[in-house]
């Protein structure tokens, strides 16, 4: 953890309006803590409710599920998960499409950024997922698209190992690819007209075969859902390797760098917004840069103070060790706290944060020092403590300096009592510094309305390489195909530049 906010720090405070999201997670977090009930998160739908609820109250842009697909098992040897089952470290996980129909029907703003792996299910299937959930919150869905880097699910669903890290983003785009030809090229829009006078539920005319042919996805379609309220759910992308970068570039409306630095998150910003406008044409503003971080407040500073003794008591140098093992692929049983953590080969796992914390400030780091930025970064972010006052200050430095849009708050965080914090205290210091809004611009809006604050928009920018692939109302079946022809020469085109 860091060290409390300074009371003298001073900043200029920042224009935009921040995006702020709650990381709900279904793990025990820091279990042993009194006041935590996170581990019921894992099972307990009230658990969800509740927490749904407080986020909403404090008109927070959405819940951001984080989900992993198999055990954090890399620490002392392959697939041994006693240590993280002991520690209760990323377990249990709960499927968190499971959860939006449930909490869409007790709130009516809150978005919800679904994680959901490229590995885990055929993108025919996953696509009806994705278009029920955002049909069943009412346009409330946004897809965090990961493509794994556990080991373990390479055991688990690919018969051995994890795909190299470069080719799983390759296999990612094509499965985008796949979930976008379904969703905004297979039904036009207003073709679901149930019309009993003619005698027509869906114009036969209206759906078309996608003919997917890839390397390695076939996928003729047509799509048997329902066109969904925000045509296609709000696109998250979570990675700051080159490879991730370039995915977000081309896809991402909000990006989430998931990065220990600083200075490579201000990096990441700046190549992101770059290779967006140069490369794909787009609007630097429409991409949305989040950076995860933990707070922990008071009332007074020496309230926070002891909140942060009462974290710090309770964090685990074992668990961390498994933590960092599964995250960069790099066993750290291996090494003494005072050799330097080397890798033979380029990271298979989290490329982003191996290289932050391995390499981080440009010089290698011994076992000992790594341990060290781990406690005050953790997994998911710098921690932040002290009063609304300071931690508000410091948040806007970020914001000022990084040219960060908002933040993930509350990974591995005590709950409920980090986010009842935020609503609390932190929100309100926030709203009186003009950064964050009163109220949700969108009243009963969809996901992608509230995060650009326009309302009317439900669907993708113009300049969205994807824009062009709906199928609008009015446009003939055989009309639309030439003009997707010609399209797509122009799109793969952009791909190979």
């Amino acid at each position: 953890m860091t060290q409390p906010t300074s009371k003298k720090q001073k900043v200029a405070h920042s224009k935009k309006t921040w995006i702020i999201n709650a990381a709900g997670n279904a793990s025990a977090g820091k279990w042993r803590h009194p006041q935590d009930r996170s581990s019921e998160l894992g099972y307990s739908i009230d658990a969800w409710i509740e927490y749904a609820k407080i986020a909403e109250r404090g008109k927070l842009n959405a819940i951001f599920a984080a989900d992993h697909l198999a055990l954090f098992d890399n620490y002392k040897g392959p697939n041994n998960y006693q240590l993280p089952a002991k520690e209760g470290f990323a377990i249990a996980r709960i499927d968190p499409f499971s959860l939006v129909s449930a909490l869409a029907t007790h709130t009516k703003n809150i978005g919800f950024g679904i994680t959901a792996s490229t590995v885990s299910e055929h993108p025919y299937h996953f696509a009806r997922r994705l278009a029920t959930a955002d049909n069943l919150s009412k346009g409330r869905v946004g897809w965090n698209i990961v493509s794994s880097y556990l080991s373990g699910v390479g055991r688990q669903l690919l018969n051995g190992e994890l795909p190299d890290h470069d080719e799983r983003y390759v296999k990612t785009t094509e499965y985008l690819d796949v979930v976008y030809d379904l969703l905004l090229s297979s039904w036009r829009d207003g073709s679901f007209v149930n019309d009993p006078k003619r005698g027509v539920y869906v114009e036969p005319d209206g759906i078309r075969e996608i003919n997917h042919t890839g390397k390695y996805f076939n996928v003729p379609g047509p799509a048997n859902f329902h066109y969904t309220p925000q045509r296609f759910p709000l696109i998250i992308q979570a990675g700051s390797s080159s490879k991730g970068i370039e995915f977000a570039a081309e896809n991402a409306e909000v990006v989430f760098l998931n990065s220990h630095d600083p200075n490579i998150i201000a990096k990441s910003v700046a190549n992101v917004k770059k290779l967006a406008k140069e490369k794909y044409g787009r609007d630097p503003n429409h991409l949305k840069c989040l950076v995860p971080a933990n707070v922990i407040l008071g009332k007074t500073n020496e309230e926070a103070i002891e909140k942060l003794k009462l974290y710090e008591k309770y964090t685990n140098e074992d668990a961390q060790q498994a933590s960092f093992s599964s995250v960069t692929g790099i066993d750290l049983s291996k090494f003494e706290l005072d050799d330097v953590v080397t890798i033979d080969k380029k990271s298979n796992a989290m490329r982003s944060a191996t290289d932050s914390l391995l390499n981080k400030g440009q010089k290698l780091h011994t076992k000992r020092e790594i341990l060290k930025t781990y406690n005050q970064y953790g997994l998911f972010g710098k921690a932040f403590a002290g009063t609304a006052k300071e931690v508000a200050d410091q948040l806007e430095q970020w914001v000022n300096d990084y040219d960060i849009d908002g933040f993930n708050f509350g990974f591995g965080a005590v709950f409920p009592q980090f986010l009842e914090d935020i609503v609390d205290l932190l929100i309100p210091e926030l709203q009186e510094r003009g950064v964050f809004w009163k109220d949700y611009p969108v009243n009963g809006g969809t996901f992608r309305e509230n995060v650009f604050g326009v309302k009317g928009q439900n669907f993708l920018h113009e300049d969205h390489p994807a824009y062009k692939l709906r199928w609008e109302a009015g446009i003939s079946k055989e009309q639309f195909e030439k003009n997707l022809e010609e399209y797509q020469k122009i799109r793969l085109g952009r791909r190979e530049e």
